[in-house]
């Protein structure tokens, strides 16, 4: 034993620091991490402040600055949803749809907060008038949603959002199988809307 150890105690010892130094690594990222999530939710609080105050030049600044700085945090995910809201309040509506899409295939994959993305991006189309791109992240928002309720919700503004920009064909794809579900939470709605797109005027007497 002994001789063994004088001929292989060397590596055994710079075994056993490559792996502390390998554990004490993760360790050190890990906490990093957490100390990145920790300062990210401290900074947009900070921005919800501004916000509630009614500073919405100083909540857009702090937050595009915590995004940009804390990327690829929960904080930071909700920061761009606040920044696009608060770019929405000042008119600036393809700003803040921008602001989602640089990040919508981390976002919009997010199991938490994909569906909110989604929404976001829809009412942000529905003020330019582009209801086709609308009704499109309504229906990327009812396919992460994490209930069936919302999904059926986020079909039926996708179903209403296609009407208005005149496309009924996939208005009717959404509304039909939404009015055969008896379960569904908009199916009396759905049944109304499928019966006003097939009714025919009536004639003139």
């Amino acid at each position: 034993m002994a001789d063994w150890f004088q001929q292989h105690g060397q590596k055994l010892v710079l075994g056993v620091i490559a792996l502390a130094a390998v554990v004490g690594g993760g360790w050190f990222y890990n906490r990093s991490q957490d100390l990145k999530n920790e300062r990210a939710e401290r900074a947009y609080f900070t921005a919800q402040r501004a916000l509630a105050s009614g500073n919405l030049p100083l909540a857009e600044s702090d937050l595009k600055k915590m995004v940009t700085r804390y990327e690829g945090t929960n904080g930071a995910i909700q920061g761009r949803l606040l920044l696009a809201r608060t770019l929405y309040e000042q008119n600036k509506y393809q700003e803040g749809i921008q602001q989602l899409l640089e990040a919508e295939d981390e976002i919009g994959g997010s199991a938490e907060f994909g569906s909110s993305a989604h929404l976001v991006l829809a009412a942000g189309y529905e003020q330019l008038k582009k209801f086709a791109e609308a009704a499109a992240q309504y229906e990327k928002a009812a396919k992460v949603a994490r209930f069936d309720a919302d999904r059926q919700r986020y079909e039926s503004f996708a179903a209403r959002a296609y009407l208005a920009a005149g496309r009924p064909a996939d208005a009717k794809r959404l509304w039909t199988p939404l009015a055969a579900d008896s379960k569904s939470v908009v199916a009396g709605e759905a049944r109304v809307r499928l019966g006003e797109m097939t009714a025919k005027p009536q004639p003139r007497s």
